[in-house]
């Protein structure tokens, strides 16, 4: 691919995501006036405006669109800030697994990059990342508290593992949206982050995200998570917002 090519495949990208960003905060006022999915009981009426965007404005509207679809409990709008990668697989249940399994050689899928913290990446199809996110949130307890705040889910912080190179108009190449709640396991509770990572473009725009994470949240990652900051192994430098609105 072109350098041309490359510039204009972003910016194309960009503005999908521009449009599906306004395409829901145009719709979302009718879809607060039903119920929320279960554990989602403190969705807000109107977005609270993020004026922290240490990547960039763009990081910024697309990580309020997706946490307003989350808080909603409307799952088919947040796949609508995302973007399946093609990926190739190898043939004999090789390449990114559970996507890959039943095709041949060079034959190939479009789906979502999941990550449980610590382990393994896996691809699947996007009912499949639809599916997980929708049992993340319907584990949420929103009335639990624990030192951080509420257990609702929220957005806490930016993380860039990927600084851009100098010919993007970005500061971070693979921006993180790090969103936090307290959720059920059993009859165990515990606070847990859901991660959307994303690209930053050559238009200066973030692109869809492309793979999500979740994981538990370690005693040690509280301060850099939800207070001061800092960097992390995995996620590299955390940015945590103005919790002043937040809690």
């Amino acid at each position: 691919m072109s350098n041309r090519t490359a510039v204009w495949v972003a910016i194309i990208a960009g503005v999908i995501v521009a449009g599906a960003a306004v395409s829901y905060f145009q719709t979302a006022g009718s879809d607060s006036d039903g119920e929320a999915a279960p554990g989602v009981t403190e969705a807000v009426a109107t977005l609270v405006a993020v004026g922290d965007c240490p990547w960039g404005e763009a990081s910024c509207i697309l990580a309020q669109g997706i946490e307003r679809a989350l808080q909603t409990g409307n799952i088919d709008a947040v796949m609508k800030f995302g973007a399946p990668r093609f990926y190739i697989c190898a043939g004999g249940n090789l390449g990114p697994l559970p996507l890959c399994e039943g095709l041949g050689p060079d034959e190939g899928r479009r789906g979502y990059a999941l990550r449980r913290r610590f382990s393994a990446e896996t691809a699947v199809s996007e009912a499949a990342a639809k599916q997980r996110l929708q049992s993340f949130v319907g584990s949420v307890r929103s009335n639990a508290r624990d030192e951080v705040g509420s257990g609702g889910l929220r957005l806490y912080a930016f993380s860039c593992d990927r600084l851009a190179v100098r010919v993007q108009p970005v500061s971070c190449a693979h921006v993180g949206i790090v969103l936090s709640a307290i959720v059920a396991d059993g009859q165990d509770l515990r606070r847990e982050v859901l991660i959307f990572w994303a690209v930053g473009g050559f238009a200066g725009r973030t692109l869809p995200f492309t793979e999500v994470w979740d994981g538990e949240v370690l005693p040690e990652e509280v301060d850099v998570l939800f207070t001061d900051g800092g960097k992390l192994a995995d996620l590299g430098d955390v940015h945590v917002i103005d919790q002043s609105l937040r809690r």
